[in-house]
């Protein structure tokens, strides 16, 4: 019988994919929020174009849109890279949201690595 329900790995996918949605969110709010303290900088900039490609990386992993070892392993990679190098550019604006949603996506980034998937052709 074959099992119904979410993989951990769909989970964690998924919850990647939720928190850079709502990065993305908040650090457009917080480029165009005078009251923010990071209105108009650039490295507000970067986060944003950084959290769009966190979801656009982690949305390739859903399904069967990448195929191979190699292209899996450097986007998990990559994703830890952007995860971390989010987290720590929105410690240095002062966004403390953008920073626990970047803790998020590090969990869901863990609950992918760490669950079992079937193995590619």
């Amino acid at each position: 019988m074959a099992r119904q329900g979410l993989s951990a790995s769909t989970v964690g996918l998924w919850l990647m994919i939720l928190a850079a949605l709502a990065g993305l969110g908040v650090s457009i709010f917080n480029y165009f929020d005078p009251q923010s303290g990071i209105a108009g900088e650039p490295g507000t900039i970067l986060v944003i174009i950084a959290t769009a490609i966190l979801v656009i990386a982690a949305w390739l992993l859903t399904g069967s849109k990448l195929r191979g070892r190699f292209a899996r392993g450097f986007f998990t990679t990559g994703l830890l890279i952007g995860i971390a190098g989010t987290a720590f550019a929105a410690y240095l604006l002062h966004s403390q949201a953008l920073v626990i949603l970047m803790g998020v996506a590090l969990l869901g980034w863990l609950a992918y690595l760490v669950s079992p998937r079937p193995a590619i052709a």
